[in-house]
């Protein structure tokens, strides 16, 4: 059965923005090879997520490994998933927010601040506005720079990593960054 364009499935908690349009309905389910191609290699990102948002290394393994059994579990849906990283990132948060509250633990956004309804909508709209700024700012940067602002902010690595990735010392590595947020700030002073 098709809805619209989408694929008809019984989980309404799937975010259709994800999706693909489809007009033949069922799918063949995805193979052991194409989810190993797609999923496995984000297992390390999903589980710093996991461990940002738990603050547990058992339970984050055990979220992710959830996250994984429920992924292959609903395969025959994941061919039309777009964006397989973002896709598994807003279902692991999900299970993680899920756990703490079972837990009866208060559920943590991070360094995100809450957004209150009582914000004006000229806030949130600066805010955006702020944020496409800092994103041109970034792209702006040195290649090596950007490439460590990406690493560090955006897929939360440890100095070590990003050097080892990178092939280089940790210390040059923190010096690029610092140089970086340097400049970032600069530019941004200079706008307002």
């Amino acid at each position: 059965m098709v809805f619209g364009i989408f694929e008809c499935f019984s989980d309404k908690s799937i975010n259709k923005a994800y999706l693909t349009p489809s007009f033949n309905c069922p799918k063949p389910k995805m193979t052991h090879e194409e989810f190993k191609a797609r999923y496995l290699p984000l297992s390390d990102g999903l589980y710093r997520i996991a461990l940002h948002y738990l603050e547990d290394g058992s339970d984050a393994g055990d979220t992710v490994q959830d996250l994984y059994i429920k992924l292959w579990n609903s395969r025959e849906r994941l061919d039309g998933v777009v964006n397989p990283q973002a896709y598994a990132y807003t279902l692991l948060k999900n299970l993680c927010i899920d756990r703490l509250r079972k837990e009866g633990r208060t559920v943590s956004m991070g360094d995100m601040p809450e957004r209150s309804s009582d914000d004006p909508p000229d806030k949130a709209l600066a805010d955006r506005e702020t944020l496409r700024k800092v994103l041109k700012h970034i792209e702006s940067l040195p290649p090596k720079q950007r490439e460590i602002v990406r690493m560090r902010i955006f897929e939360e690595l440890e100095y070590e990593e990003i050097a080892e990735r990178l092939g280089m010392s940790e210390i040059n590595t923190r010096v690029q960054l610092s140089l970086a947020r340097k400049t970032l700030k600069n530019r941004m002073k200079s706008e307002l």
